[in-house]
């Protein structure tokens, strides 16, 4: 690039600049004229309220939605002023023609257009012409639109950076985002939120990003890989793409905790976008069992109870009692059970009579259950039949009010004709409370109680044709479970198969509003989750990413990515690997890569630092003087994000206190604390999917991380790093420690 091109794409951005302020200056005024209009319309409303009150909710909407999309576009503006674009490739389309023209097609945050001549000045990073900037390097090129595939040949391919509207740099790259950009990108401290990748996406995660041919992707990668990131982009890409017919309200992201999900939420809006709905999967489960009267243990808790509680016999009968609940095994036997109500739950009712009168007979019972309700769920079902019942008894009804009446004249205890037919209905009632008591009780089914006999005593058992799904230890997580739930606890591990249950038998809250679907961290969910989540969002398409060697629970048996493509079900689905990984540097990610028993394959970037460190402390109250060094030295490098990271909350509140008279740090040990930028102490299941500059893991012992079930906990924790790593152990080191090569790491002797 010689200094006359430098001059004249300083002068274009100049010039893009202007007409972005020009255009700005439009839009706000536009933005002032339509939040008079809402005013006014609002005005109206309550003035007017009644005269047509829909017609006038109706307009209010629609003139609150025009002013929020309104004010959305000086938003994105302002963005396009700090950085208006990143990129820039030259296409000549084969269009047949003997001169064929070359485009100049600018990439930034969103589309730009010269609006006395037309011109596009930049191209939205989701536009289907854009997607050649990602996919190809110099040479022959094309992209998919709705003319169908566009074909020619990318002459030049330049990179920018743009900061407050200043160039920083250019240069011309060939085949893929430069490794320049990425290592400055990589480089950098981090702070408490993500945010947005547009200018280094790299091609296999635009193919992910922009797929248009399927209903259900599967993402699965390595820690640093970007699936959250791309997962994220997709969403911007949909809603863009699909913007007729999607918008925020109809996609929902599920998270791991509502930590990570404020987290993420800056990436959607720093690509002018608005932020989508955001849940975990434990806020679905209230919503679908919102009115039980007992507590839901949470995810939170539940981690603290497993990953705090050692080694006894009713600790370890906990770990089967989660093996078998998230189970195969446990699906079989629910489904049996809700079977078996299905089709035998009224084999034995017996006939309903009044005054020596059969009202409904006990063939009935399996008539209408099996008849013609049989598609409905079995508490409608029961309700359905109750209301026959009680309208073949409303004669009866009536000539025993009716006699109560007379009675009540006869004895002229009353003569106004509303008390009489008032005290009638009353003594009328309780002639007909042990009818209706008997009746209440063949026909309401509490789902809780329903789901409490499972554990009670052997009948389940002794009927199941899949005794072999049993457990050894039924008995005892019989026993176990009841103690629970008796104690007005629904386990973490039977949450799902509860809502399960509940949802076969009085039908689920299905939500047809959201059309697609983010699972993050998916490699934490069970089949039973799988299969709610299909039944919940039916209009759903899904990008479902995740890794198993990230999975932090010990015990939970988690669904397969060939499971989860099982159960949604669809043809249309597309399984996609990402290899390389772009958080850690290379010698972060060889140690990580050592800490598991069965390695992935990973491509590093080629960013290089330090070795991880591993330090003995001889005595305990040398660990916080050895912390206090540590983040020390971590800091005088420029690193401002650090981590202490712990397996769980009853460590990290012992080294918060044991810290933070002599260090500024925050204490995160619940999914809803803020997080902020800075020093945090924060237990391992807390910090899955964050990032920090430096990362210090204390108590990597042969007690803490030894069980084959932890080795993920460990890896999950190390690989959160960019730039530094520090673990610290007293007495024995833990066993995957002490078999690494003592290459990929350095002995850092105590500092006293």
């Amino acid at each position: 690039m010689n200094d006359q091109e430098r001059q004249e794409e300083i002068l274009r951005l100049e010039e893009t600049l202007e007409e972005i302020k020009k255009q700005l200056a439009l839009s706000e005024d536009n933005c002032i004229v339509k939040q008079s209009e809402l005013k006014e319309t609002l005005e109206n409303y309550w003035e007017k309220c009644g005269s047509d009150e829909a017609q006038l909710v109706e307009t209010a909407n629609r003139q609150r939605a025009i002013s929020s999309l309104t004010h959305s576009t000086p938003r994105t503006l302002r963005k396009m002023l700090h950085s208006p674009y990143f990129g820039r490739i030259d296409f000549i389309e084969e269009d047949g023609s003997a001169t064929p023209q070359e485009e100049q097609v600018y990439v930034g945050i969103s589309t730009l257009m010269n609006e006395e001549t037309g011109e596009f000045l930049i191209y939205d990073w989701r536009a289907p012409v854009s997607s050649m900037f990602y996919d190809f390097g110099l040479g022959k090129a094309s992209y998919e639109c709705s003319e169908g595939t566009i074909e020619g040949k990318i002459t030049l391919k330049r990179q920018y950076k743009i900061t407050n509207g200043s160039m920083q740099y250019m240069f011309n790259s060939d085949l893929k985002i430069d490794d320049e950009v990425l290592q400055e990108i990589l480089g950098k401290s981090v702070d408490d939120k993500m945010h947005t990748i547009i200018n280094s996406i790299q091609r296999e995660q635009n193919q992910i990003i922009r797929d248009a041919n399927h209903r259900a992707l599967f993402v699965e990668g390595p820690a640093g890989s970007g699936k959250t990131s791309v997962a994220l982009h997709r969403i911007a890409f949909l809603l863009y793409r699909d913007r007729n017919i999607l918008n925020e309200k109809n996609v929902l992201i599920l998270s791991p905790n509502h930590l990570f999900s404020d987290y993420i939420s800056n990436v959607l809006p720093e690509m002018g976008e608005e932020n989508v709905l955001r849940k975990t999967f434990y806020d679905c489960a209230l919503e679908s069992i919102a009115q039980l009267p007992i507590k839901l243990e949470t995810r939170t808790f539940h981690l603290e109870t497993v990953l705090s509680n050692g080694s006894g016999p009713e600790q370890a009968l906990r770990a089967e009692n989660i093996r078998f609940k998230s189970s195969r095994n446990f699906e079989r036997i629910l489904q049996e059970y809700i079977e078996w109500m299905q089709s035998n739950l009224v084999n034995d009712y017996p006939a309903i009579e009044f005054g020596g009168q059969t009202i409904f007979a006990k063939e009935e019972w399996k008539h209408y259950y099996l008849g013609n309700l049989a598609s409905m769920p079995v508490i409608i079902r029961l309700e359905k039949i109750k209301q026959v019942i009680e309208d073949r008894m409303r004669p009866f009804f009536k000539k025993v009010r009716k006699e109560k009446e007379a009675q009540i004249i006869a004895k002229a205890e009353e003569v106004d004709e509303n008390t009489i037919k008032a005290l009638a209905r009353i003594a009328a009632r309780e002639e007909f409370n042990s009818f209706y008591e008997k009746l209440n009780r063949l026909t309401k089914i509490i789902p809780l109680s329903e789901y409490r006999r499972l554990f009670k005593g052997n009948w389940l058992f002794a009927r199941s044709e899949s005794k072999a799904d049993f457990p050894r230890e039924w008995q005892a997580i019989q026993k176990q479970t009841l103690t629970y739930i008796n104690n007005g606890i629904l386990p973490y591990e039977d949450i799902p198969g509860f809502i399960y249950f509940q949802g076969a038998l009085q039908g689920f809250p299905v939500n047809r509003d959201i059309k697609h679907l983010i699972i993050d961290e998916a490699q934490d969910y069970t089949r039973q989750q799988f299969k709610i989540l299909v039944i919940l969002f039916p209009n759903s398409t899904w990008t479902v990413v995740g890794d198993p060697a990230q999975s932090v629970h010990p015990f939970l048996n988690t669904a397969s990515f060939k499971d989860m493509s099982e159960i949604i079900g669809t043809d249309k689905s597309i399984a996609f690997r990402l290899t390389r990984s772009y958080r850690s540097t290379k010698e972060i990610q060889a140690f990580c890569q050592a800490i598991l028993s069965d390695p992935v394959t990973v491509e590093a970037i080629n960013r290089s630092g330090k070795l991880p460190s591993i330090t003995q402390i001889e005595k305990l109250h040398e660990l916080v003087p050895n912390l206090v060094h540590t983040i020390d030295n971590i800091q005088k490098e420029g690193l401002r994000s650090i981590a202490i990271i712990c397996k769980n909350t009853y460590q990290s509140r012992k080294i918060f206190s044991d810290l933070k008279e002599q260090v500024d740090l925050t204490l995160v040990i619940d999914e809803d604390d803020a997080f902020h930028q800075g020093i945090v102490v924060i237990p391992s299941y807390l910090a899955k999917g964050l990032e920090f500059d430096a990362v210090l893991v204390i108590n990597v012992d042969a007690i803490n991380y030894s069980h084959k079930e932890e080795r993920n906990i460990l890896y999950t924790i190390c690989t959160r790093t960019l730039h530094h790593l520090s673990l610290f152990y007293l007495g024995k080191p833990s066993p995957f420690l002490s078999e690494m090569d003592e290459n990929l790491y350095e002995i850092l002797p105590s500092h006293k």
